[in-house]
C-alpha cells in the first residue's frame, strides 16, 4: 500500500475514535460525555493502565481480568468495544465480592423441587408453555416459558435464607423468573449480570426432557479458574452473578431443559450507588486508541450484545477447554466450594437479625 494512503487510512481511523468518544451513549438512551466521564474517572481512578489492583486482589483474577482487557482493547468495532469494557470493568474492579470463590453448590428443599417439577411437568402437558421473547444471550431457537408466579414467589421468598446463609449478608430480593426452558440446540452465550440488582443469585436446575444430554455451565471463580458444572435436578448454584462471567457455550441437546434464576442484592447501602455508572467510569481514558493490526496478539474476542464469544476456539470460549469439571448432586446438609471443600449448611436456623 503506498505511504500516503496508509497515512489517509491511519488518521481517518483516529478521527473516527476521536469523534465516537466525545458522547458515549448510555444504555439507558441518555447520553455521557467523555470529558465528565474521565473527570469521574481522575477521582477514582489513576491513568495507569492495566490496572495495579483488581477486585478481588488474587494472583488468578489478576492475570485473567489483564488477559480479557487485552481482548477487549484490540476489538475494531468501536461501540462493541465500550461495551466490552463495560461488561469486563465492571466485575473486575467496581463490583465488590462477598465471598472467596464467588460460587458453590448446595440443594434445594426437596418439597419444592418437587412442586416446581410438577409445575414444568403440568404445564406442558396442558399446553401452557408459550414463546419467550428474544434474549441477547441466548442463541438458537426462542425459549419456551410456563408462567408461574405463585412458585416463582415462593422460590424468592423460601431460599432467601439460603442466600443469605451463603452470602453472610441479609438481602434484598430482586427477582425469581421462570420457568425458562431452552430448547435443543441452544446456546448462552458467557455474561455476566446486572450488578445493581442481580448481585447474589442462584441457578435452582429443575428438571429436564428425558432425552436430554447434561448440558454443563461454564462459571469462572475468584481465582481466575473456569469450572464446568453439571446441575442435577434439585440442585442450587449460588453465584455472585454480576461478578463471575458464566454460561452454556456447548449446545444443548435434548427437548427443554429448565432451570429459575433467582437474584437478591445486599440490604444495606447497595441501592445508594449506581453501580452501572461506576463502570462507566472506570473505563480507562484510552479506550478508544486505534490498535494497528501487527500489535493485536490477544485470542479474537466478539461482543454479541452483552455477551462474550471466542469464535476461533472449540464451542466458542477457549477456556472451556481447560476446565476444572465437577458435578451435582450436592449433599444435603452442606455446600461446596470450588476447592470441594464441604460446608455445613444449615440455612433454615439463620436468623435475619444474626446476619
Amino acid at each position: 500500500m503506498p505511504r500516503f494512503h496508509a497515512t489517509i487510512i491511519n488518521a481517518t481511523t483516529l478521527l473516527i475514535s476521536l469523534i465516537f468518544s466525545l458522547i458515549i451513549h448510555d444504555v439507558s438512551g441518555g447520553g455521557l460525555s467523555e470529558s465528565y466521564r474521565l473527570e469521574e474517572h481522575d477521582k477514582r481512578y489513576s491513568r495507569q493502565w492495566p490496572p495495579e489492583k483488581y477486585v478481588p486482589d488474587t494472583v488468578g483474577w489478576k492475570k485473567l481480568m489483564d488477559a480479557r482487557l487485552r481482548q477487549v482493547a484490540e476489538i475494531d468495532d468501536l461501540d462493541r468495544r465500550y461495551e466490552g469494557y463495560m461488561q469486563t470493568i465492571t466485575p473486575a474492579i467496581t463490583t465488590r465480592n462477598f465471598t472467596e470463590f464467588g460460587f458453590g453448590l448446595a440443594r434445594g428443599p426437596e418439597a419444592l423441587s418437587q412442586a416446581l417439577r410438577e409445575g414444568i411437568r403440568g404445564g406442558l402437558e396442558r399446553g401452557e408453555a408459550r414463546l419467550e421473547h428474544s434474549v441477547e444471550v441466548i442463541e438458537g431457537p426462542r425459549c419456551l416459558f410456563i408462567d408461574r408466579p405463585d412458585l416463582t414467589r415462593r422460590v424468592l421468598d423460601e431460599l432467601q435464607s439460603y442466600t443469605e446463609a451463603w452470602a453472610g449478608i441479609p438481602l434484598t430480593p430482586a427477582i425469581a423468573y421462570g420457568f425458562r426452558l431452552y430448547q435443543n440446540n441452544s446456546i448462552l452465550n458467557m455474561h455476566v449480570d446486572k450488578p445493581q440488582t442481580h448481585v447474589i443469585s442462584m441457578i435452582y436446575h429443575i428438571d429436564s426432557s428425558d432425552d436430554a444430554e447434561p448440558w454443563p455451565i461454564l462459571i469462572e471463580d475468584l481465582h481466575g479458574n473456569t469450572h464446568e458444572v453439571i446441575l442435577t435436578p434439585g440442585d442450587v448454584l449460588f453465584y455472585e452473578s454480576s461478578k463471575c462471567l458464566h454460561g452454556r457455550p456447548k449446545i444443548f441437546n435434548g427437548s427443554w431443559y429448565s432451570s429459575i434464576f433467582v437474584h437478591y442484592y445486599p440490604t444495606h447501602g447497595w441501592q445508594e450507588v449506581d453501580h452501572h455508572m461506576e463502570g462507566h467510569f472506570a473505563i480507562p481514558a484510552g479506550w478508544a486508541a486505534p490498535m494497528a493490526p501487527e500489535e493485536k496478539v490477544a485470542t479474537p474476542l466478539v461482543m454479541l450484545g452483552t455477551s462474550f464469544k471466542e469464535p476461533s476456539c472449540p464451542n466458542a470460549w477457549c477456556r472451556g477447554e481447560e476446565t476444572i469439571k465437577w458435578s451435582g448432586p450436592a449433599k444435603e446438609g452442606f455446600w461446596i466450594a470450588p476447592n470441594m471443600e464441604l460446608i455445613p449448611f444449615e440455612p433454615t436456623r439463620v436468623e435475619r437479625d444474626e446476619l
